[in-house]
């Protein structure tokens, strides 16, 4: 009540003249009463520092915002390109009154600074629609408050959006198109598992083929082209085998599982794809696809040797900030760093990095006077600007299946294994990406060392 007291219409009429023009779309009322918390949220205070705070991380491409709440004050971040960068810490203040707008208009009880609380709210912003879930939790310090954003619409609609080269695009859709086998689809937590996944199973030709998928209702997937849904609901109690065993029946193709679930599940599907030629395709979160495969056997160890059997290919992604293109420094790579990179000498005449401003003794003109570098506008002077994905596709061979089968402790030397029968790594596939002028060396390494 006392924030409704502060509120005074004279200032509320000049923070909305020169607030962005970021509109927020409640989901949490029915459609009367949406209208309505809205002119009630203008009212307050904290209405323009929460438009002012999410348009900021929108406008830089933001896919996180972090609040923490101590007694002192509120810090504030923004994840952008998979990096978190620090925004001045807000007073407590007005960091309670930004929290009250969110929590209002996202569903939740502002009164609530203990409990776990979720919500979200549609938001239209710069031509584009999004999708902000809010999650808090009252933590010993006194509150963590996480806003994810997440487009209404698919970005990426293609592997060559993805980065992927068109060679790869080829073979990955070879093996999502064969007959009798298992593909596994991986990232590291945070390299964007969903989004490949949903790209690499809309590329495959599902129009000849009956694709379905088994999900739990709680952890369900967006709706995919072509891909006929099943869920059981783990909720009430149901199980995947149920919903698998009434999917038999009807004999499809290609089974979509973005989860075993189960060692019997893992059978059942085995079963149908080595004695009817179905096949599967499932995803897991695994640095690279030695390791996707190594977890794989490890999780589902009565399984292990069918599985690695079955299994006809692994893909891999890792995201690298992209450089940006209106920055980017050319620089000549010395004879000594393109032998580290595996490059044959002649080969690359130059490679980029991010723009490094000169130090400030060279910032002057003729007469010895200060000048001022100006920031790149496309990406605000960090050097990046979004993300790019750097593929490794491994295609089993009997070969390598048992080199995997004995070493399956030691996966440094089934790496080497397969580069010795031409396998192309993360680091050799991200070499090739330097080269290009996609992203930096530094960035490479930085993706390389898991920061």
């Amino acid at each position: 009540m006392g924030i409704l007291r502060r509120s005074k219409p004279k200032a509320e009429t000049s923070n909305e003249a020169v607030l962005p023009p970021l509109e927020l779309k409640p989901t949490a009322f029915d459609k009367t009463a949406v209208q309505a918390e809205l002119i009630g949220a203008r009212q307050l205070p904290g209405y323009p520092l929460a438009i002012s705070m999410l348009a900021q991380a929108l406008s830089a491409g933001g896919d996180r915002i972090l609040m923490d709440f101590t007694a002192q004050g509120v810090n504030v971040r923004n994840r952008i390109d998979g990096i978190w960068e620090a925004l001045p810490a807000m007073d407590r203040a007005s960091g309670d009154a930004t929290l009250f707008i969110v929590k209002k208009l996202w569903g939740m009880n502002p009164a609530d600074r203990r409990s776990s609380q979720t919500g979200k709210c549609n938001v239209a912003f710069q031509g584009n629609d999004w999708i902000l879930e809010c999650a808090s939790q009252g933590v010993p310090t006194g509150e963590r408050v996480l806003i994810s954003v997440l487009p209404k619409k698919p970005i990426h609609k293609t592997l060559g959006d993805l980065g992927m080269r068109d060679k790869m695009q080829e073979q990955l859709k070879g093996l999502l198109g064969a007959h009798g086998g298992l593909v596994v689809i991986s990232a590291p937590a945070g390299h964007g598992l969903p989004t490949t996944w949903r790209v690499a199973i809309e590329s495959a030709d599902k129009f000849t083929r009956d694709w379905v998928s088994v999900e739990d209702k709680k952890d369900a997937d967006p709706e995919m082209i072509n891909v006929t849904q099943n869920f059981f609901d783990s909720k009430a109690g149901e199980t995947p085998d149920i919903a698998l065993a009434k999917l038999i029946l009807k004999q499809p193709d290609v089974y979509v599982m973005p989860n075993f679930f189960s060692e019997h599940v893992v059978d059942s599907v085995l079963s149908l794809v080595k004695a009817e030629s179905k096949h599967a395709v499932t995803r897991i979160q695994a640095n690279d696809p030695i390791d996707a495969i190594i977890a794989l056997m490890s999780t589902y160890r009565g399984q292990a040797k069918e599985l690695l059997m079955t299994i006809n290919g692994v893909l891999s992604q890792r995201l690298v900030r992209r450089l940006c293109t209106e920055c980017r420094q050319a620089y000549q790579p010395s004879p000594q760093l393109l032998q580290k990179l595996g490059v044959p000498a002649g080969r690359i005449t130059q490679l980029y990095q991010p723009f490094t401003p000169p130090p400030p003794e060279q910032r002057v003109d003729a007469k010895g006077n200060p000048i001022e570098i100006p920031i790149c506008k496309k990406c605000k002077g960090r050097g990046y600007s979004g993300r790019v994905g750097i593929f490794e596709l491994l295609i089993l061979s009997n070969e390598l299946r048992s080199a995997i089968a004995k070493n399956a402790k030691d996966p440094s030397v089934i790496r080497q294994y397969a580069k010795k029968l031409g396998h192309l790594s993360f680091q050799d596939e991200g070499v090739l990406a330097v080269a290009t002028g996609l992203t930096s060396l530094q960035e490479l390494q930085r993706i390389a060392q898991g920061k």
